[in-house]
């Protein structure tokens, strides 16, 4: 009999939060494109310096998902390309770079159409994305006041 008390007393419980967060929300809708969250500790994409670059390729090795490849170039050294697809923004490769040939930038909203869109050859990498910003918008940020989530404008 224990059992089914402690199963009705978890459902109860269960209920409860429902019914709180029903009648009041923790949500917070962000209206993108015209609102942006402000990002403090986020990574984004990773540009190179092909000039620094010694093709040590340690970038390469480090990667925990495989998503840089060696490409070679007319000059038979090996340049670091990125599929985004793979990558997980760790950035252990600007890490370990010893001529900080990579290096990160503060684009961290992209967006592709194809899955080869995606993949950037060392001559793209070289130049930042064009990010078109078509629209007009704030910058806001998440504040928690006494545990409740409440949406804010960053100057």
């Amino acid at each position: 009999m224990m059992g089914v008390s402690k199963i009705i007393k978890a459902t109860v419980d269960a209920m409860a939060v429902a019914a709180k967060n029903f009648a009041k929300p923790e949500r917070i809708t962000i209206y993108y494109p015209y609102e942006k969250l402000e990002y403090v500790r986020m990574r984004g994409w990773i540009g190179l310096w092909t000039e620094k670059c010694t093709s040590c390729m340690l970038c390469a090795r480090i990667c925990p998902t495989n998503a840089i490849k060696m490409y070679l170039a007319p000059n038979n050294k090996r340049y670091p390309g990125i599929d985004y697809g793979r990558c997980i923004m760790c950035h252990f490769c600007i890490d370990v770079c010893p001529t900080d040939a990579l290096y990160g930038t503060g684009i961290k909203e992209l967006a592709w159409y194809d899955y080869k869109e995606m993949i950037y050859t060392p001559d793209m990498e070289r130049e930042p994305p064009k990010v078109q910003e078509p629209y007009k918008y704030v910058k806001v940020a998440i504040k928690y006041a006494g545990g409740v989530p409440k949406k804010v404008k960053v100057d």
